[in-house]
């Protein structure tokens, strides 16, 4: 789960301003929850068994409900839910004791910085577990549609483990002469061959099931041994798969159509090649690299993956022995990297002058020994080229692949990360770097991306998108909440949320004076077309302690010839929590002016309502963890519903976000929520030209 999504969380703690103390603690760093607090076994257990939990963090000590109380409920209920201990002991003792009773992790009291680690790595290997069951679920439905696809394939198809057979469809059964595929399942494959094969069809299958080779389907010819004893020439492919959970052999014998099979073979290979090596391409290779990740991950094998380049290559090749030379380098190097393979490597020509080399088992020094003298052949090498002579230096970054690996181009970045180590290394070329993930790369990434948003702000390379929010009780009013993005031509950047995660105080409230005055000036450009808009503008915790803001705001109305009204200021209340002066100065100087204030993420913390008793804002809009729940996850809307129907009590406007189906219409419309949000209504856009007649 992303470090913006709300936790869910249950708190067991028998002094409650310590409990409160956790729950601000966690909104001060980032990470917005919704927290209730555990009084007794039964509550959690109830809990537990109406709605979904994220995390729960005990005090060790707790007499209200015992940690292993509280752990032995969990596990009798068989939830997810990672358990966090808080000791006031010190030492080892309080950690291993924990941890036997199933707790995530131990950790002192106060040490806040080592319990928001812990957090952070318990939430994402909770989001990798419920990936993983929503994976197997999707695994197994396509495995049921897989089998139905192989019952009613023309093509003969048998499964072979350990010599038996498995599985058979009915056209396997039906091109061996019998009636059913029940009269050759189970029986041994040998037996349905000719005596005289049988000896080297054991072998064969053997060596295919040693291979274990997922990509690359084996071809054998035999003779089979029909129902009626007729010898029946026959040609298979076989490949290693997985059936029914097991390890085993794939036979499959095409449907008979001539010579078309065979053409149809030799134009998949063409497509698959590089035409001028014969290695195969790039585009193929990435299949064949997202299998080997597959298979990483389903074994306890480590593969690796060489990315090779040769150095200069502009410099010391193509300007040396021009285009044709440089083809003819090529061809060259790739019959040597092809005389350096072992078996079950793969290799590929990735680019113009770059090749990669897939290795299916290997470990990091053997990895980074093969690279090695695969760097020196080359330098050893003297290659004919356009009637020269060359002698060239190739580099070579390396990436590992294991059950960690995410995908394809994740571990081919790897590689080519290593391979720009490797170039460092020195101006000879012919280096060798191993991939090793770097500590203080999340540091670099924010130095990176807050100087694109200072260069962002001083060059005007920023722009503003309008979201529409929609009244479901037929008021009019033309709402849109403002948001803003860089358009500097790199990844997608919100400049907002990430100088307040950076809690950089003087941009942060710099940005917001821009969007500000930006943004009115547009409204005022559409109340000049008659199109009487408001705006939903957020306020960064930097800015509501600034306390010049309201004075500046009055002075931005007039000239822009805008009506404070026109504005609505929305504060997250997490930031309200932690400045409640400035919070509760700021609400009453702007609706002193005729804006109104708006809270976001209202429902997280322990008691939500609480900071409405000191702010009076006009509206709230609701964390988006109580739509996901409903919308997403099929839960009851009760909660929800009793959310809005307090706020209604309080006289306070309802706004629940990212709504996305229209399933969500008629529970909205029954608790009586005000407005809506979300990519139902529209997605975010450059213009403010939504239709609110619609509602």
């Amino acid at each position: 789960m992303s470090s913006n999504d709300t936790i869910r969380l249950l708190l067991i703690h028998d002094t409650p301003s310590e409990a409160q103390r956790l729950v601000s603690m966690l909104h001060n760093a980032g990470r917005p929850n919704r927290a209730q607090q555990v009084a007794s076994e039964a509550v959690l257990a109830k809990l537990l068994q109406d709605k979904t939990w994220d995390l729960l963090i005990a005090a060790e000590g707790s007499k209200q409900v015992p940690p292993p109380v509280a752990l032995r409920t969990i596990s009798k209920l068989q939830k997810d839910v990672p358990v966090i201990l808080l000791t006031e002991r010190s030492g080892a003792q309080p950690a291993v004791e924990g941890l036997k009773l199933g707790a995530r992790d131990v950790v002192t009291v106060d040490e806040d910085q080592h319990l928001l680690l812990v957090i952070q790595r318990e939430m994402a290997a909770l989001a990798g577990r419920r990936r993983a069951r929503l994976h197997d679920r999707r695994y197994h439905a396509t495995l049921q549609r897989a089998k139905e696809l192989l019952d009613s394939s023309k093509d003969a198809i048998a499964y072979v483990s350990d010599g038996l057979i498995v599985y058979a469809n009915d056209s396997f059964a039906e091109r061996l002469g019998y009636k059913s595929n029940e009269d050759v399942e189970y029986q041994p494959l040998i037996d349905l061959l000719a005596g005289g094969e049988q000896e080297a069809a054991r072998e064969f299958l053997k060596q295919c099931a040693i291979d274990n080779d997922e990509v690359e389907a084996r071809e054998w010819k035999f003779t089979a041994r029909t129902a009626s004893g007729t010898p029946l020439p026959t040609r298979a492919e076989v490949l290693s798969t997985v059936y029914d959970e097991e390890r085993c052999l794939q036979v499959r014998i095409a449907a008979r159509g001539g010579d078309t099979e065979q053409l149809e073979a030799q134009l998949s290979d063409i497509k698959n090649r590089d035409p001028l090596t014969g290695l195969y391409n790039r585009q193929h290779f990435l299949q064949l690299l997202g299998s080997a990740i597959k298979s990483a991950a389903g074994s306890q094998r480590t593969g690796g993956l060489m990315f090779i380049e040769v150095d200069r290559f502009e410099e010391t090749v193509q300007k040396v022995v021009g285009v044709a030379g440089a083809d003819a380098l090529q061809k060259a190097i790739a019959q040597l990297l092809q005389s350096s393979l072992r078996r079950g490597d793969v290799v590929a020509r990735y680019g113009e002058e770059s090749f990669c080399l897939l290795m299916p088992d290997t470990n990091p020094d053997s990895a980074e020994q093969r690279a090695k003298e695969i760097v020196q052949k080359i330098s050893d090498t003297i290659f004919d080229a356009a009637g020269k002579t060359l002698q060239v230096t190739a580099s070579v970054g390396i990436s590992l692949l294991s059950e960690a690996s995410g995908n394809a181009q994740k571990v081919l970045d790897q590689a080519l990360s290593a391979h720009d180590q490797a170039l460092k290394k020195g101006d000879k070329g012919g280096a060798v770097a191993l991939y090793e993930p770097d500590t203080n790369q999340q540091g670099d990434a924010d130095t990176y991306h807050r100087a694109r948003v200072v260069q962002a702000l001083e060059g005007g390379n920023l722009k503003l998108l309008y979201q529409p929010i929609l009244s479901l009780q037929g008021t009019g009013e033309q709402m849109y909440e403002v948001l803003v993005r860089l358009v500097d031509g790199k990844e997608q950047l919100a400049p907002m949320a990430f100088l307040e995660a950076l809690g950089d105080a003087g941009l942060s409230s710099k940005m917001d004076r821009w969007v500000i005055l930006t943004a009115i000036k547009a409204a005022a450009a559409q109340r000049a077309n008659r199109k009487d808009v408001s705006l939903l503008l957020h306020i960064t915790a930097a800015s509501l302690a600034d306390s010049s803001l309201p004075a500046w705001l009055g002075v931005a109305f007039k000239a822009a010839k805008v009506a404070p009204k026109a504005a609505v200021f929305q504060l997250r209340q997490e930031d309200i929590t932690s400045n409640l002066h400035a919070a509760r100065d700021f609400t009453r100087q702007v609706q002193e002016l005729g804006c109104r204030v708006a809270i976001c993420h209202f429902g997280t913390g322990l008691n939500p309502f609480k900071a409405l008793e000191h702010v009076k804002v006009d509206i709230a809009k609701v964390d988006p963890s109580f739509v996901r729940e409903v919308q997403d996850e099929g839960e009851s809307s009760d909660t929800l519903a009793n959310l809005v129907k307090q706020l209604g009590q309080a006289n306070t406007k309802v706004i629940v976000p990212h709504v996305e189906q229209a399933s969500m219409l008629p529970t909205l419309w029954q608790t009586g929520t005000d407005y809506i949000q979300g990519y139902y209504v529209q997605a975010p856009a450059e213009e403010m030209n939504f239709d609110f007649s619609l509602d």
